[in-house]
């Protein structure tokens, strides 16, 4: 489909659901830019679970395929995860229920090589600007001639949105979307400081890449450690492992609970960079001293642990967007602690509804804070749930949730915590969606049937 638009687009952010979000535009004849603050592409961090949910999206933009082809597992569904004591003698204490309707249960890729694989996709409509961190966003109502972004830059206004980067360069659109992360400086510029619910979890995880033959000369047995993740479960503590990388590498988060920070604001910007901090596996192994024999030698295993302060927004934002037509989506939006793994696929939902509504026939320049309102009704609350859900899922394997730390109260809370996450389907959203911009007299019925 060649979509000829009357609006430019630009995307601050060039990580998982930017460049999603940039390729089905793309693919959509639309012209794109995408500004990220590296001088290349590139992703920090392990793996990363796509649910069902985030897979029936990536279907429907046409690029699943492709993105299996780069799976860890090469090509087979995620094995569902087992639940243990994490004291011994390690016992199961829950299984979540493979769902037989379900063709898939999800995938588990590297992060490295799932952006690889974006990159890979992205069509000659993605044009690609390196080395720009955005550090101003301003916008002119229509018919002002000029908006001032300070130090003498001037861009042109009439209903434009403006962007200032750290080089001096500046850029004018008439969407921005900001898919640039946690630490997203477009969200602080939409909603400024005050307005921005960035807070430390308390969630503490000590985390590290394992050889799977280092694991097994420690004497793990293969079926402890692969093929199967698991969780395992303690008191105010958590150990997560999973196999990555053909199954040659585990994946090992152990998670501690620090009270005292627990929902406290993450503070002045300049202070950001200290949530991640190398720890010695000495401070480590005291932290999880109470973990049985196998869960305490998968963490010897870890030389050189790294403790993350996990971030997210909490409470979560009542609104995705702004009147400056400015929108975010992925963690700018909706960053949250990982307890189900389903972060980046709740991005990767925005970036498919985004994408529809705006490659619409229908959508132009005069409507598209419309367009924006829409896309933040339809996602603002599925969002919201699924960072709820994650927290409450946290508790559970702590022993802190609604029933309570014995097996049985465990067992109550785990029972198909996932269900509303990945059975929701996104491509219903978009109807929604249209059903509201037709309903405020934004697109006309007819042609909106159908994208």
């Amino acid at each position: 489909m060649n979509t000829q638009k009357d609006f430019s687009v630009a995307i601050v952010g060039g990580g998982i659901t930017g460049l999603i979000l940039a390729i089905g535009l793309a693919r959509a004849g639309m012209q794109v830019d995408v500004f990220e603050a590296a001088s290349k592409y590139g992703e920090i961090g392990a793996g990363v679970g796509i649910g069902p949910n985030a897979m029936r999206a990536l279907e429907n933009m046409g690029i699943l395929d492709d993105i299996r082809a780069h799976c860890d597992d090469r090509g087979r569904p995620m094995p569902i995860f087992r639940f243990v004591r994490a004291a011994d003698p390690h016992d199961e204490i829950y299984k979540y229920p493979e769902a037989s309707d379900m063709k898939d249960q999800g995938l588990g890729l590297h992060r490295a090589a799932f952006l690889k694989a974006l990159v890979g996709l992205l069509p000659d409509g993605v044009h690609s600007h390196f080395s720009k961190r955005c550090v101003a966003i301003m916008s002119a109502p229509r018919g002002d001639g000029h908006v001032c972004l300070g130090d003498g830059h001037v861009c042109l206004g009439d209903g434009h949105v403006c962007l200032r980067f750290a080089d001096g360069s500046t850029h004018e659109t008439d969407i921005v979307v900001g898919a640039d992360g946690i630490k997203s400086t477009v969200r602080t510029q939409v909603f400024g400081a005050k307005g921005d619910h960035l807070v430390d979890t308390g969630s503490r995880i000590y985390r590290g890449l394992v050889p799977m033959q280092r694991l097994l000369d420690a004497g793990l047995s293969e079926n402890t450690i692969r093929p199967i993740p698991r969780c395992w479960m303690g008191k105010d503590k958590h150990l997560v492992t999973f196999p990555i990388m053909d199954n040659t590498v585990l994946n090992v988060g152990a998670v501690a609970e620090d009270y005292a920070h627990k929902m406290v604001p993450a503070g002045p910007q300049g202070e950001w960079s200290s949530w991640v901090e190398p720890v010695s596996q000495q401070e480590m192994m005291e932290e999880f001293k109470n973990f049985g024999r196998d869960a305490k030698a998968i963490l010897a295993c870890m030389d050189s642990p790294n403790r993350w302060k996990v971030h997210g927004l909490y409470p979560p934002l009542k609104t995705f967007g702004s009147k400056l037509n400015v929108a975010l989506l992925g963690d700018a939006a909706h960053a949250m602690v990982p307890y189900l793994g389903s972060g980046a696929g709740a991005g990767i939902e925005d970036a498919y509804v985004l994408a529809s509504l705006l490659s619409h026939p229908q959508t132009q320049r005069a409507n598209l804070s419309d367009v924006l309102q829409a896309y933040d009704t339809v996602r603002v609350p599925r969002a919201t749930y699924i960072a709820n859900a994650s927290e409450r899922a946290g508790n559970v394997y702590r022993g802190n949730g609604p029933s309570g730390p014995s097996d049985e109260g465990r067992r109550r809370d785990l029972h198909m915590q996932w269900e509303k996450v990945w059975r929701a389907d996104v491509r219903e959203d978009v109807p929604k969606a249209l059903e509201l911009l037709v309903d405020n007299g934004a697109f006309k019925r007819q042609a909106a049937v159908k994208l």
